[in-house]
């Protein structure tokens, strides 16, 4: 009997998660990282005010052909220096490194 409960609630908990997960709604900042627009950000416009101190004075975009690409496979790549606009669009792979990005 406690094998199967186990089992039951371990199974529900998944779901439960599963489901979470599922429905979040896109982030409206950009993270350090690789992510998809329009399923782990929102689509549009974002602004930083720049590069923070731990920067090294530059921010870049890369636009990755698909989720898990290597750098090496990179469609474009942007750096910023200071106050920036960027516009994202539903679909576009992109891997973050420095900046805090908002979304407009």
């Amino acid at each position: 009997m406690y094998r199967r409960l186990s089992t039951v609630l371990a199974a529900s908990a998944l779901s439960i998660l599963a489901t979470g997960i599922a429905n979040a709604e896109p982030a409206a900042r950009l993270h350090e990282g690789m992510q998809v627009v329009g399923q782990d950000v929102q689509a549009g416009l974002y602004h930083t005010s720049g590069p923070r101190p731990d920067d090294y004075g530059a921010c870049f975009i890369e636009w990755l052909p698909y989720k898990g690409a290597k750098s090496s496979e990179l469609i474009d790549i942007e750096s910023y220096t200071g106050a920036s606009y960027v516009h994202l669009d539903d679909g576009d792979v992109v891997d973050v490194t420095g900046c805090v990005w908002i979304h407009e």
